[in-house]
């Protein structure tokens, strides 16, 4: 499988803080990307250098063989946390407006199109005319959504979209959004604190932690074989116990004598 995007020795710093420290990833065709790490890990700073929109210390972004760390646009739809909808806009006018930039060269036709296009795979068909300041959690992050697709981008890069939205809704947008991503055959890359979105959407997960890539692998590998203790409490539910163990006799004992584990390895403590 061919790579669509891929990230080399990513360095960032805001000042003395380094958010970013040698990071290296790939994104494959067509792959659901998620990478899951709690707050602070350099998730949001990882996709907004990808975006384009933070300049890197060090390393390097490669979009589809092309070199694109210093290029200010760069063909990819974000879609942020908060909705970030124009309010003096409907929903029509919202899903219009990047079809409207020089850059995308449309005609009128191509752009009503793309809209109903949209609308329609996102079933906002109905809120076309609404303002979007009349609209629920729900219906202004399908309608985020659906400014990012209608530009039909090489890779979307989606900023913890459903933290905002109550549990139950959560639930509902997260099977839309694998179903809408596999129909539209985009590389996408999806970042969340929440192991059990991370579990459930990815094709493939990577784990944050304090601006490093910890292990990458498939939502099975990592959850059966973590690297470490760190990235086993990220992916544990609920969270694992950890204690000191001694090896005897071909079994793992703990500070208080009980026998509790087949030893599989030649390690004397763990």
């Amino acid at each position: 499988m061919s790579s669509t995007l891929n990230i080399r020795g990513l360095s960032v710093s805001y000042g003395t803080h380094e958010a970013l420290k040698n990071v290296n990833l790939s994104l494959q065709s067509g792959e659901l990307l998620v990478v899951l790490g709690p707050t602070g890990a350099g998730k949001t700073t990882l996709l907004r250098t990808i975006a384009g929109l933070v300049v890197p210390d060090a390393g390097s972004v490669t979009i589809e063989g092309a070199d694109t760390t210093h290029l200010p646009a760069r063909d990819v739809a974000m879609v942020f946390q908060n909705f970030s909808l124009y309010p003096n806009r409907n929903v029509r006018q919202n899903l219009e407006f990047p079809l409207r930039s020089p850059t995308a060269r449309l005609t009128q036709e191509q752009i009503i199109d793309r809209v109903e296009w949209a609308a329609e795979l996102l079933r906002i068909r109905h809120l076309l005319n609404r303002p979007s300041t009349q609209l629920s959690g729900g219906e202004m992050q399908r309608v985020a959504i659906g400014r990012a697709i209608v530009r039909r981008p090489r890779v979307f890069l989606f900023d913890e979209p459903l933290t905002n939205l109550d549990a139950k809704l959560r639930e509902v947008l997260r099977v839309e959004l694998i179903k809408l991503q596999k129909e539209l055959d985009v590389s996408t890359i999806y970042v969340t604190h929440d192991q059990a979105e991370a579990l459930s959407m990815a094709d493939r997960i990577a784990v944050l932690a304090d601006g490093r890539i910890t292990q990458t692998g498939s939502p099975s590998d990592i959850y059966e074989r973590p690297d470490t203790p760190e990235v086993a409490r990220q992916l544990g539910y609920p969270q694992i116990n950890l204690m000191d163990a001694t090896q005897d006799d071909g079994f793992w004992v703990s500070a208080t004598g009980d026998r509790f584990a087949p030893a599989q390895s030649d390690a004397k403590t763990a």
